[in-house]
């Protein structure tokens, strides 16, 4: 298995609703990104402004994305292969 920190900016397509966030697809280095399923979900809340925490999987792939509320910005955090 490898992980390869990332640390950018992507756009993301997410569902709201009731309160809840499912990360539904994303844009990454002009590619296209489909999420066939969210494998887990938490929120770090060490920070002044809480950041909501994802893990999807794509494929083969994981990945760790985040959602920045206090700066509206959604970040790829990790890339997970087999």
């Amino acid at each position: 298995m490898d992980v390869v920190e990332i640390g950018e900016p992507i756009a993301v397509l997410a569902a709201f609703s009731g309160g809840d966030i499912r990360p539904v697809a994303f844009d990454w280095h002009k590619k296209h990104y489909r999420v066939d399923a969210v494998n887990g979900r938490w929120i770090d809340r060490t920070r002044q402004c809480p950041t909501r925490h994802f893990s999807v999987q794509v494929g083969d792939e994981t990945y760790i994305i985040h959602l920045a509320a206090d700066e509206a910005q959604w970040w790829l955090d990790q890339v997970i292969t087999e």
